[in-house]
């Protein structure tokens, strides 16, 4: 069965509808869409949670550690390897000190996950949010703080999603201590 021009631009046309009313739907019943707005990409915020606009604020943020956390293993697997094969000291002290930001990250998205939420520490997953932000932009500039040496970063993207994901978790802990809040 053929599909007509006029269904392709009506199914085009109902798709558009739903993803304006996803971001319509009263914002204390959608808190996917009051977290991504916050963060600093939205769509990519969209992309990672999803359109499913039921998850509360914890959820959400758990699910943003929870993709995180592989990502930075990820990263810190490869700055292992390239520590492995690289002969430039600058370099390997470069790759080192990104390398603890990452782990420190790590393990403080560990604590926010099985301590902090549970314990409703809040304020302490604000801070790890910010810390993955703060460790993404250090790692960055550490390429370039060798006076007289300037290399060009291998750990960019993963920066960048280090930021963002950063992000993600301080608009989504900020989201649920405002909808606490509401409650009382």
């Amino acid at each position: 069965m053929a599909i007509s021009p006029s269904s392709s631009s009506r199914s085009k046309t109902l798709v558009l509808y739903i993803i304006v009313a996803f971001f319509m739907t009263p914002s204390t019943s959608n808190y996917l869409s009051q977290v991504c707005i916050k963060s600093k990409n939205p769509r990519f915020c969209v992309q990672v949670l999803g359109l499913n606009s039921h998850r509360t604020p914890t959820q959400l943020t758990q699910e943003a550690i929870y993709v995180l956390l592989p990502i930075a293993s990820r990263t810190t697997r490869k700055i292992h390897y390239i520590l492995n094969v690289t002969k430039d000291d600058n370099l390997k002290e470069i790759y080192n000190v990104c390398l603890g930001y990452y782990q420190t990250t790590i393990d403080r998205l560990r604590l926010s996950v099985e301590d902090y939420l549970i314990q409703g520490l809040y304020s302490n997953v604000n801070a790890v949010g910010n810390f993955a932000q703060e460790a993404a932009f250090y790692c960055e500039n550490e390429f370039q703080g060798k006076i007289g040496h300037v290399y060009a970063s291998t750990l960019t993207g993963d920066n960048k999603n280090l930021d963002i994901f950063g992000s993600i978790i301080v608009s989504s802990i900020n989201v649920l201590i405002n909808s606490l809040l509401l409650k009382e």
